[in-house]
């Protein structure tokens, strides 16, 4: 299943979305509009579609449809090219009145605010896969480090490469045991927004600048295909933007921090 929520013009600002599902016969609604950035779009079989149920402003009238690969009325755009995240397929929604039964209306109306909750989640699965990320940079600086020779000594024994793998380290683990606080208060039944929030922007910028650590630290090596750093450092980007940019955690983490709801509209 892939999840529809971004739009050409609510990305971060979700609850401007305009794509709207209108009465239909027997209970159900028809659909029309579209969705953005959207994962395994034109290859999942099953869409969970966030859209417009109600008139009401922001997320009261928000609510949720699940529709199915090859609906009447349902397409995709082209495949996008991404500067990262090449084994992750993703295209436009568009719906031109497709009609969903009664029965694939699966969050009503004024719903919407149970998305965060699942945001949560999604996030710490965002989490872990910038840690790969950060991990796999940190393994590849290591052992080069130890094989490679410059000046006819191994290039770890200078002082300015071990200060970039120690940096790297703490990074790293400092993004680690952030990752495990958020996932053991999830395991214990409480979802702690503040700790999601701080773990995955932590994280994500951990990835991109320990990836850029590494290129430097294999030099021309780094800028090669055949390390594999380069596409380290392009996912990196990705994920920081996926679930919710980091400047975006800044302000959830303040909000958390104070018990307060910024507004960021004028």
């Amino acid at each position: 299943m892939a999840v529809g929520i971004s739009e050409p013009d609510a990305g971060s600002a979700a609850t401007d979305m305009k794509s709207r599902a209108t009465p239909g016969e027997n209970g159900g609604v028809v659909l029309n509009g579209s969705k953005r950035w959207i994962s395994n779009g034109g290859e999942a079989d099953l869409y969970l579609v966030y859209c417009r149920l109600s008139d009401a402003p922001g997320s009261k009238g928000i609510g949720a449809v699940v529709i199915e690969k090859g609906d009447a009325g349902f397409t995709f755009g082209a495949q996008e090219r991404l500067m990262g995240f090449r084994g992750i397929p993703s295209a436009d929604l568009y719906f031109d009145g497709v009609i969903v039964p009664a029965e694939n209306i699966v969050v009503p109306a004024g719903g919407f605010g149970k998305l965060f909750q699942i945001f949560s989640l999604e996030r710490m699965g965002n989490t872990t896969m910038s840690l790969a990320i950060g991990q796999a940079a940190l393994d590849k600086s290591l052992a080069y480090a130890q094989q490679r020779q410059a000046f006819g000594r191994d290039i770890i024994e200078f002082q300015t490469i071990q200060t970039a793998l120690a940096d790297m380290a703490l990074q790293v683990e400092a993004a680690r045991l952030l990752r495990d606080r958020a996932a053991a208060s999830i395991d214990a039944g409480d979802i702690n927004g503040l700790h999601v929030s701080l773990a995955k922007c932590t994280a994500n910028e951990m990835a991109k600048r320990v990836t850029d650590l590494a290129i430097q630290v294999h030099g021309g090596n780094g800028y090669t295909e055949e390390y594999g750093l380069e596409r380290l450092h392009r996912d990196s980007h990705g994920w920081a933007i996926a679930g919710g940019t980091p400047a975006m955690q800044r302000t959830r983490i303040v909000s958390e921090l104070t018990g307060r709801r910024f507004n960021q509209r004028p």
